[in-house]
């Protein structure tokens, strides 16, 4: 390396020659110290350069400072003064970004140095940092210098960010998530390799590039091999508008739409200075290769951009927070109910339920299993599942929503048992009556309005059969209270074990009873079915004391449509005709007369 290299010892000052300068005094420009030494000095510098400065196969591609006669004395050879314009300059061009970028860099490295995505912005922004370093180091030194800095240290910066930029872009919108891990990175980062190679093997791209002075500047000639490589850059940042742009099109959530919305501005913002700025040749007006000024803008946006992921993650890492303390049962599941994830809760529902953790598949019932596989929106859907050991309600709400852009069903479960039992309980209450359990007046009348309706449509013929207990006042006089509700209650089991499919009955008030026999629909059939109302009555007689008492019963029937097609007709004829009965002697039955 030494016969490439030949710096020894020496230290940066010595590298750069500026102990061999002074600032003039008249115009503040540097002027050599000794003039002798400082000839020498860069001549040696000049006559053994690296090899990558100067390409065998076109000796005059790199200017090289010519070497004086031998009857030249060295100290004729005169650098130069730099003038204090060039030598601050830079200090506002070059070393201010410098630490903006040194700053961005502490930044993202301080919030989170092991997310991947963080350390890909923290790489992007020091490849930036790198290339306004080199820019500020080549501009002190000789023009010789420039193509092997440019090479392989400006080149070798902008082509890795090509890198850091795929692996950031596919990472966040997960568009790589289908290739091996162990491969695609790497293919990132090809371009990197191959430059170092060229560098270390061969002498191509230093070759490549040249230089002219321009005011104060060594500005690049736009050349092919310039313009190649702005070309390329382009390429590249249409390369990274089309990963996002598919991102924006498969995320779900607005945020994260938003992220790859403010990361294809900075795109642009690179591409514009780019297209306009880098390809304009300003005559030294601007420092050299002015377009990596975008590069502020775009790393300042990418900074950005990492706050909103960040506030993203803790937003993520509150949701779980929530998701493990939440006193209801909550499910994360694919859209084939297949679980993901359960917090506790909802982790001992399932132990109760007697079901199987991994999937919900038995829950996938009718409209809930409907709503999963559209994606819909799921609203308090009721579930009424046998456990074995009992019922239990459940109360379903749920949504769709992305994860690593994949939709998924969040499921939020509630055990309603007890509150749909105390429903059921005041509805119980609400259409029963409290003694007999039967239903009371309230439902028969519902009931038999929606028969009706029924029966006005398909023409089904019905009856509606009134009947109360005999002497019941005098069975409360004689014993008792309690005994009388002892009568009701045997009077309405002997009702219930007379109904058929389709009938109804309940307790209308006081001892009165009232059924509708949609299953038996003629008078022969109502009688039979008056002969076991009787008879059950008759085998299950009250325990009085020391008596046994027999209860009968006096009734009126009245039939659809025969003798009325509402409710308050046939409720009518009904009850006429047990008046009638219990005028003439109680203890019969009696059908309503035919009409006129």
């Amino acid at each position: 390396m030494n016969n490439i290299l030949p710096f020894g010892a020496e230290d940066v000052n010595d590298f750069f020659g500026l102990r061999f300068f002074r600032v003039h005094a008249a115009d503040g420009g540097l002027v050599p110290k000794n003039g002798a030494r400082a000839a020498v000095f860069f001549r040696q510098k000049m006559t053994i350069m690296p090899r990558l400065l100067y390409n065998e196969k076109n000796p005059g591609s790199i200017p090289r400072r010519p070497t004086p006669p031998p009857d030249v004395p060295a100290e004729s050879t005169v650098i130069p003064p730099m003038s204090a314009t060039a030598a601050i300059t830079p200090i506002f061009t070059h070393f201010l970004p410098i630490m903006y970028f040194v700053l961005l860099l502490t930044d993202v490295l301080r919030r989170d140095r092991n997310r991947k995505e963080y350390l890909l912005v923290a790489g992007i922004i020091a490849c930036c940092l790198s290339m306004f370093m080199e820019e500020f180091v080549r501009h002190y030194l000789p023009i010789e210098y420039s193509p092997v800095l440019t090479a392989s240290w400006f080149g070798l910066s902008g082509i890795t960010i090509v890198g850091f930029g795929l692996h950031l872009f596919l990472s966040l919108t997960r568009s790589g998530r289908k290739l091996p891990n162990f491969v695609h990175p790497s293919l990132f980062y090809l371009p990197t390799v191959l430059l170092l190679a060229n560098l270390v093997f061969g002498d191509e791209m230093a070759s490549g590039a040249s230089f002219r002075e321009a005011g104060i500047w060594k500005w690049p000639v736009y050349n092919t091999a310039y313009y190649i490589a702005m070309f390329g850059s382009n390429v590249f940042n249409a390369l990274y508008l089309l990963i996002l742009a598919k991102g924006i099109r498969d995320a779900d959530q607005p945020e994260i739409r938003g992220i790859f919305k403010q990361l294809i501005f900075g795109v642009l913002v690179t591409v514009f200075f780019n297209l306009v700025i880098g390809t304009i040749d300003f005559n030294g007006l601007l420092p050299p290769y002015p377009c990596i000024y975008g590069t502020l803008l775009w790393c300042e946006i990418l900074r950005r951009t990492m706050k909103k992921y960040e506030f993203l993650h803790h937003v993520d890492v509150r949701f779980e927070n929530l998701f493990n303390v939440s006193p209801v049962a909550i499910l994360l599941t694919d859209m084939d109910g297949n679980v993901r994830e359960a917090n506790p809760v909802a982790k001992k529902l399932f132990e109760a339920l007697q079901l199987d953790g991994r999937t919900i598949a038995p829950l996938m019932q009718g409209d809930l299993l409907r709503r999963i596989r559209n994606r819909e929106s799921i609203r308090e859907v009721p579930l009424d599942i046998d456990t074995g050991a009992g019922r239990m309600d459940l109360l379903i709400d749920g949504d769709c929503l992305s994860l690593e852009y994949v939709p998924h069903m969040i499921l939020i479960v509630r055990d309603v048992t007890v509150e749909a039992e105390s429903r059921r309980e005041l509805a119980r209450l609400a259409y029963h009556d409290a003694l007999t359990k039967l239903p009371n007046r309230k439902f028969f009348s519902e009931e038999l309005n929606r028969a009706l309706e029924e029966a006005g449509e398909t023409g089904e013929p019905f009856a509606v059969m009134m009947f109360d207990l005999d002497l019941f006042k005098d069975v409360n006089d004689r014993y008792g209270h309690w005994t009388g509700d002892r009568a009701l209650v045997r009077a309405a089991d002997a009702v219930r074990a007379i109904l058929g499919p389709g009938d109804f009955a309940a307790r209308f008030g006081g001892d009165e009873f009232i059924i509708c026999f949609r299953s038996a629909a003629t008078e022969d059939a109502v009688r039979a079915k008056i002969g076991e109302l009787r008879k059950h009555l008759a085998e299950h007689p009250l325990d009085a004391g020391a008596e046994r008492v027999a209860l009968d019963i006096s009734i009126g029937v009245s039939f659809h449509p025969k003798h009325g097609e509402d409710s308050d007709t046939l409720l009518h004829h009904a009850d006429q005709a047990l008046y009638d009965v219990k005028r003439s002697g109680r203890g019969r039955e009696a059908f309503a007369p035919d009409p006129a």
